[in-house]
């Protein structure tokens, strides 16, 4: 009786683990990518967007990259280093009803490519 309590405590927290890691990649990628930034959300703006490879993301938490980033209606080349989530971030802005979905990245880190 006491090992198969055991055992399912165990599989129950394997399981949790898994489930929760799941939709995330470990893996660290190092890019070149084109920063765009369309303005503040509370006044219709849509946030950051990073394009790697033609590919557009969504960062998950745009507060970790600077105020020096936010220059309206420029695109600015730059490095980063990211993971991606694994997660789709639709983050409606403004009055529009455009899908705006994109694969969740999480940056580590960004600066402005030389």
């Amino acid at each position: 009786m006491l090992n198969n309590l055991i055992t399912t405590a165990l599989l129950a927290t394997t399981l949790a683990f898994t489930s929760c890691s799941k939709n995330m990649t470990n893996t660290t990628e190092n890019a070149d990518a084109i920063l765009e930034w369309s303005g503040e959300y509370m006044v219709d703006g849509c946030g950051f967007k990073l394009t790697i490879d033609g590919k557009d993301y969504k960062p998950e938490d745009e507060s970790v990259i600077g105020d020096e980033f936010k220059q309206e209606d420029t695109t600015i080349p730059v490095i980063v280093t990211y993971t991606e989530t694994g997660e789709t971030i639709d983050r409606r802005c403004g009055l529009s009803t455009q899908d705006r979905s994109m694969p969740g990245i999480r940056i580590i880190t960004i600066k402005k490519k030389q």
